[in-house]
């Protein structure tokens, strides 16, 4: 029995259509989109509106993000918790000379929490926030870390479909890469041409819960960059899961 709060859901709907979406809505557009009456959505979007959760265009009569959700990112990144992790990739940037990211798995898609960038004048651009399906990074990867086949299939059940021309869109083979012996998982031009990632799956009582990663531009990795980012995110691994337990999953 399903016992969530159907109004809360449908105002977190709004939310995650919006920000997902790199656009803005009229009232009728987020009515089709989500499937819930005008009459309904009117005082969620009003309610939201008044409390700065959304900005409105009075010209277009179009909804966006507001800035109260930007208040509250900030106070995110400037947690504890957040600080602690930013800290332990810093090490791994300062290791390797490459962007790390860290994320977690959000209905099939990698959805990235945190990241530091290197310091190098090419490297990779992924905005915290962004999703990306799961299947073509390597962060993904580490992040569907020993799912089955039919869990696969469930999760992605139009199919894997092709990032670049490099992405794996067989489940077979994605199901073999899942399960390797070895605790690194990796992408070569997956999800961008120009990228290839090293990344290793987070656990937290026997369950993967996060992953953490290493991009780099295809010109400057070798086996010597990927031994360097390995070691890197080894030692990362070993502090990730001391302090694990404090982020609320």
């Amino acid at each position: 029995m399903n016992t969530n709060h159907k109004p809360t859901l449908r105002t977190l709907a709004v939310l995650e259509l919006i920000s997902t979406n790199d656009q803005r809505y009229t009232l009728s557009e987020i009515s089709r989109s989500l499937g819930i009456s005008t009459s309904t959505l009117f005082p969620i979007l009003r309610t939201l509106r008044e409390e700065r959760y959304l900005g409105f265009d009075e010209k277009t009569q179009t909804y966006s993000l507001g800035t109260r959700l930007f208040e509250i990112g900030s106070r995110v990144q400037n947690s504890h918790v957040y600080q602690e992790i930013s800290g332990i990739m810093n090490g791994v940037v300062e290791a390797c000379g490459e962007t790390c990211h860290f994320g977690r798995l959000d209905r099939g898609n990698v959805l990235y929490l945190a990241k530091v960038e290197s310091n190098q004048p090419i490297r990779m651009y992924c905005a915290i926030g962004k999703r990306l399906p799961a299947y073509g990074t390597a962060i993904g990867k580490a992040l569907l870390k020993g799912y089955s086949l039919e869990d696969l299939k469930s999760l992605y059940p139009e199919g894997l479909k092709p990032l670049t021309a490099n992405t794996i869109t067989d489940f077979e083979k994605l199901h073999t890469q899942l399960h390797s012996n070895d605790i690194f998982l990796y992408e070569s031009e997956e999800s961008d041409e120009s990228i290839c990632c090293v990344a290793v799956p987070i656990y937290w009582q026997g369950a993967v819960v996060a992953a953490c990663s290493v991009a780099v531009p295809i010109f400057r990795y070798n086996e010597a960059k990927q031994a360097v980012a390995k070691n890197a995110l080894k030692e990362a691994l070993i502090k990730f899961e001391q302090m694990i337990h404090m982020f609320v999953f």
